[in-house]
């Protein structure tokens, strides 16, 4: 019996391709932080990214636009992920030194996990564009810039006026392993390679979380209070 005009299925409307339906968009950003892990952000095409997540790349396009928007997504997803971690790591009990150790271990080993982080931090979020329909709202640099000074205050005693600018022990924090991870050659040059050179920057992170602890605790009180 030949299809009547009532039986045929109704035309789909614009909108979310209806292939995929059940991949959201976090499948497409944990697939793209993969191929991050094997290809320079140069490198990575839609087409690609699609495949890895086993998408139309029509779907793709539809949650980020294009290459440029899922890198920024990615980007946010990573800092994100990040800035997680850190709390976490700051509320769990010990003293101030072993914060700060993880703290600095932490970033470093983040960006041993994803080469190309610092790389996409830069354009992504410190010298991301303002879109002109975000006018009033932060910029992505405002937003973790906020975040990351609220998980610095974790290091100094409540209530006390700091002995030192938090801004300046955060810079430290961040600018530390930034250096370390992209000066590859220096480091080489430096402290070699291999085991030895691990117990080098071991030592070097030690020797950093010690010149901070003596500035955030000048009286030696080094010990941080437990989370509640």
């Amino acid at each position: 019996m030949p299809r009547t005009k009532k039986d045929a299925p109704a035309p789909r409307g614009a909108g979310r391709p209806v292939d995929s339906q059940s991949v959201g968009r976090d499948r497409i950003i944990d697939c793209t932080v993969d191929l991050l892990g094997r290809r320079t952000p140069e490198e990575l095409t839609i087409l690609e990214i699609a495949a890895e997540a086993g998408v139309n790349r029509a779907l793709v396009r539809y949650y980020f636009g294009d290459l440029r928007g899922l890198l920024h997504e990615v980007t946010e997803f990573l800092m994100r992920q990040l800035q997680d971690r850190m709390e976490r790591a700051l509320r769990q009990p010990g003293s101030l030194r072993e914060q700060l150790k993880a703290r600095l271990t932490l970033r470093l080993e983040f960006m041993r996990q994803h080469p190309h982080f610092e790389r996409l931090a830069l354009a992504e979020i410190y010298h991301a564009p303002r879109t002109g329909n975000e006018a009033g709202a932060p910029t992505p640099i405002q937003r973790v810039t906020a975040r990351g000074l609220e998980i610095t205050a974790m290091l100094f005693p409540e209530g006390v006026p700091p002995a030192v600018d938090p801004r300046f022990v955060h810079l430290i924090l961040i600018g530390v392993p930034a250096f370390v991870s992209t000066a590859q050659p220096l480091i080489e040059t430096l402290f070699g390679t291999g085991p030895q050179a691990e117990t080098m920057i071991d030592a070097y992170v030690d020797f950093v979380a010690r010149m901070l602890e003596d500035q955030i605790r000048p009286d030696g009180g080094g010990r941080l209070p437990s989370p509640t």
